[in-house]
């Protein structure tokens, strides 16, 4: 396990939240074996178990994230996000088997984050014939990589990752880009017994969105005990909260008109 770490990708801006970020971390996978990485552009989070790396540079998320992967060493790296707070035990068996699977096959990323199966037309796959709740990803989908939690080979991460995108551009554009790589993209197979996001490593998504902190954050953390301050950021009002519960479970092609809804709604409102 010397040749894969945990980096926990982050930037100054959202240092509020990385308190109750490793509160979760550290209560559901206290036995984490990999070293950890924190990134940011300048902070710190200071933890005996972290190792903190920055950017040092205020630019675009796919720059500062570069120079973060050019500060490490390990080949693989289990990515997650600031915001993905774990609220389940971290299953190792699982989690181990995948990276195995993953190195076994040289894949260039490997997404440990098991949606339901509505999404599956973003994504879809072919299952692999040694491993089979995980299947190999079809070349031309359209989020073929994103930025859930996964694992990833870093220096191809890094060599997909091009100057002056966004995290979301990066989603989209290095999808595409990803098609020219021979290196395979896996995903957890869905269950379809389970109706939300799991897989080995099991963490609420998102806590926030467009920098707010999600209704469903604030109540876990209550339900947790673990402090949060809600004083730096918004918070998602209860219509909102509504309508996202609502678009979740609304079929990918018709979400169209909840949008439409949605728009007509904020303008009457504002």
């Amino acid at each position: 396990m010397d040749d894969t770490a945990v980096l926990v990708l982050s930037c100054d801006k959202y240092s509020d939240i990385w308190l109750p970020f490793y509160a979760f971390f550290f209560k559901y996978w206290p036995d984490c074996p990999f070293k950890i990485y924190h990134a940011s552009n300048h902070l710190s989070f200071q933890h005996p178990r972290i190792t903190n790396i920055h950017s040092g540079l205020d630019a675009d998320w796919s720059v500062e994230t570069k120079a973060i992967l050019e500060q490490i060493k390990e080949k693989y790296i289990i990515v997650i996000l600031e915001d993905y707070f774990i609220y389940k035990p971290v299953d190792m068996f699982a989690l181990l088997n995948s990276v195995e699977t993953m190195k076994k096959h040289d894949a260039l990323f490997l997404r440990l984050a098991c949606f339901p199966s509505q999404y599956n037309s973003w994504w879809r796959y072919d299952k692999l014939n040694d491993a089979p709740l995980i299947g190999k990803i079809r070349n031309g989908e359209e989020y073929r990589i994103n930025l859930q939690l996964g694992v990833w080979n870093r220096a191809l991460l890094s060599d997909l990752i091009t100057k002056g995108e966004s995290p979301w551009q990066f989603e989209i554009n290095g999808s595409t880009r990803s098609n020219e790589i021979p290196n395979p993209c896996l995903s957890l197979v869905e269950d379809s017994k389970i109706n939300y996001v799991h897989g080995p490593i099991t963490y609420l998504c998102t806590a926030l969105s467009k920098g707010i902190w999600m209704l469903d954050a604030i109540e876990l953390c209550k339900k947790e005990s673990i402090p949060i301050n809600v004083g730096n950021r918004g918070v998602e009002t209860k219509f909102e909260y509504w309508f996202r519960r609502l678009y979740i479970r609304t079929p990918l092609s018709k979400r169209k008109y909840l949008d439409f809804i949605k728009s007509k709604f904020l303008k009457f409102q504002y």
